[in-house]
């Protein structure tokens, strides 16, 4: 793998925000308040989960069932372990994970032996993207794509659809009770809403405004100025949104921007940054980049911009002699930031150098010390809070396309690395955060059996049918239709747990299912 494809895979500006912004973490933490917004002084940004509006439309409607349903597989698939890496279970890791499965781009659970692998969300289709709250246990992600991606809500609670049609880019907030996404494009069902930021409550209801794009209509050939917003993710408290800005009148770089919204009121603050995932530091207090692009105006490096206001500082810069290439930075409590380095001569750099760092800890001057000797090529890194070290994915290619997820531990302290099982992205801890299956079961969704005359397509059901099969019982093909089979099925996993026998699904018996995931 090159540089440049792990650079690009994680840009935060210029014409790949979009797409790529899907990979971008929302990072936990606490809010005593969840139903306060996150507010900016723009006339075109509105409170982040502000009340909806009681003319609430429609249900969203089901996404249309694929005409040949392809089950999901339930664990992912090993790779052969490097030789020297310790072989996860004789050195366990730090918590659990859960991270999106390579091929089915489902969410599964990873334990701490670093090889049994449970599946948590059972769609028809590929998932977008997904986030978990910190405080809540709430996960939220997109399944489908264009006109019929369906934003999804997933605990204690039941599986709920909050919208469907072009949406992207869900984070939730660490409360969990409000997820921030991305419309773009118009159809049908997303008529009345313009392209821009929105949220909506995860218990349902209509989306609000966060801050709309610009619209290129009507812009003379001198306006160089217009801009279309990403969420990335939120800080630790709730209380401030970061987003990604790209400016749609120009192509090319330079274009990118970060935006700080928070509930106070005050303005937003905005900073240029290109072109990597920024990332919230521990406390909030900060906001590390790492950069690099094929023009002067993306110097190679790492950068800190103070959440407070906007200023950037270079700790590792460009120089003429010399490529710093950083990925997977956070800055921690004690005010250094680690990461993943590798410096390269400008004699042999290219665009496509090879990129295989190793971990560092940066101080606020800029000094470098090394924390290991090994280096990989990396495609995401997960730190721990504690600074104890990280989990990483790895890259490199399988078939030209897909990408080797493999994950490795690696403690900062240099004891040897552990290899897990799981081949994936985007991986999240999950024991900082509460357990999947509690939650409030007031907003269920009706999943109930009916008779063959009126039987409709439900992807809720499709869903039960894959926790049933995953369970031990035999709900057949997840087809999305609550049949015979399927009750019988319903009734014999009741059985196992002695719960009362019903034809539909209750609280109780949806959080055994998503309890044993």
């Amino acid at each position: 793998m090159t540089y440049s494809r792990h650079t690009w895979r994680h840009a935060a500006c210029a014409a790949i925000l979009l797409p790529l912004a899907l990979t971008l973490a929302a990072c936990g933490g606490n809010v005593p308040r969840a139903s306060q917004g996150l507010v900016g002084t723009s006339p075109r940004t509105a409170q982040i989960g502000a009340t909806p509006s009681p003319a609430a439309s429609p249900t969203p409607a089901e996404v249309a069932v694929m005409s040949s349903p392809t089950p999901i597989p339930p664990t992912a698939t090993a790779i052969p372990l490097p030789p020297t890496a310790t072989i996860a279970g004789e050195t366990s890791l730090p918590a659990a994970v859960y991270f999106s499965a390579v091929g089915t781009g489902q969410v599964m659970r990873m334990e701490r032996d670093g090889k049994t692998i449970s599946q948590i969300t059972f769609e028809s289709w590929r998932l977008q993207g997904f986030n978990v709250a910190a405080d809540a246990g709430t996960m939220t992600y997109v399944t489908g794509e264009g006109a019929g991606a369906t934003l999804v809500a997933l605990d204690g609670g039941g599986r709920r659809e909050l919208f469907v049609g072009n949406v992207s880019v869900p984070t939730i907030s660490p409360d969990g009770r409000t997820v921030v996404f991305r419309i773009d494009g118009q159809t049908a069902a997303t008529r009345a809403f313009g392209n821009g930021v929105w949220s909506i409550p995860t218990s349902g209801g209509t989306p609000s405004l966060v801050i709309a794009d610009d619209s290129l209509e009507g812009l003379a050939p001198q306006d160089t100025t217009a801009w279309s917003y990403t969420p990335i993710s939120y800080d630790k408290d709730g209380q401030r949104l970061l987003l990604g800005a790209y400016n749609i009148a120009m192509s090319g770089f330079p274009g990118g921007e970060l935006v700080i919204l928070n509930q106070k009121g005050t303005a937003p603050i905005r900073t240029s940054a290109c072109c990597e995932v920024p990332v919230w530091s521990v406390d909030g207090s900060a906001i590390t980049i790492t950069a690099g692009g094929p023009g002067p105006d993306q110097p190679y490096g790492l950068y800190r911009i103070d959440a407070a206001t906007g200023a950037k500082k270079a700790l590792i810069a460009q120089a003429d002699t010399s490529y710093p290439l950083v990925t997977g930075a956070r800055q921690f409590l004690d005010g250094t930031t680690y990461a993943f380095y590798q410096e390269v001569s400008s004699d042999v750099f290219s665009w496509e150098y090879p990129f295989t760092p190793h971990m560092v800890r940066v101080a606020a001057d800029g000094k470098i010390t090394s924390l290991r000797q090994d280096s990989y090529p990396v495609s995401d890194v997960l730190w721990r809070e504690d600074a104890s070290g990280a989990l990483i994915v790895g890259a490199g290619s399988t078939n030209g396309e897909a990408q080797t997820e493999m994950m490795h531990w690696l403690d900062a302290s240099g004891s040897p690395a552990v290899v897990t099982s799981a081949v994936g992205f985007s991986p999240r801890w999950a024991d900082s955060v509460r357990p999947l299956y509690a939650g409030d079961c007031s907003h269920l969704p009706q999943i109930a059996w009916q008779p063959a005359q009126s039987r409709v397509f439900s992807a809720g059901v499709a869903d039960l049918q894959g926790r049933l099969n995953a369970s031990g019982q035999n709900a057949g093909t997840p087809d999305g239709f609550f049949g015979d089979q399927t009750r019988t099925a319903l009734h014999q996993f009741q059985t196992s747990q002695g719960l009362p026998l019903r034809d539909s699904l209750d609280c109780a018996t949806w959080q055994e299912l998503l309890g044993r995931m």
